[in-house]
């Protein structure tokens, strides 16, 4: 998917979420600019419970499984983000993440969160505690 593409797909999932409810459009740019494409094939890890944390992820297409002890408990679908715990200081995966289907993230980089919290401190905030609030945490 070109850049473009990617950026209307991340806007158009986000539009029919709750997770930028209240943020400029401008602000959702400086967001979105650091998305990252990465595609796993039906059956790929994508973390392990345990690993360290680094990135979240945005579900473009396709649906993950969430295995906790060895037990699926949870899936997730387009529009949805996993992984968070990364952003909020917790070192390691609280649980593994497989793609249930052939997927398409939109991966959020630790690093982007960081320069976010430098640069727009209250765009951070906000979508930290989005994040926190509308998604699973693994």
């Amino acid at each position: 998917m070109s850049e473009k593409e990617l950026r209307k797909k991340v806007i158009e999932l986000l539009s029919k979420t709750s997770f930028f409810g209240g943020i400029d459009r401008e602000d959702i740019d400086f967001f979105i600019e650091n998305l990252v494409e990465r595609s796993y094939s039906a059956g790929e890890n994508i973390f392990e419970e345990g690993e360290t944390t680094e990135d979240s992820y945005l579900i473009l297409e396709g649906e993950v499984k969430v295995i906790i002890g060895g037990r699926a408990v949870e899936k997730f679908y387009p529009g949805m983000f996993f992984g968070i715990i990364a952003q909020v200081g917790i070192p390691r995966h609280l649980a593994t993440a497989i793609a249930d289907t052939d997927i398409v993230l939109a991966v959020i980089p630790k690093v982007t969160f960081s320069l976010l919290e430098k640069q727009k401190p209250e765009l951070y905030g906000k979508i930290i505690l989005k994040m926190w609030k509308d998604t699973s945490n693994c």
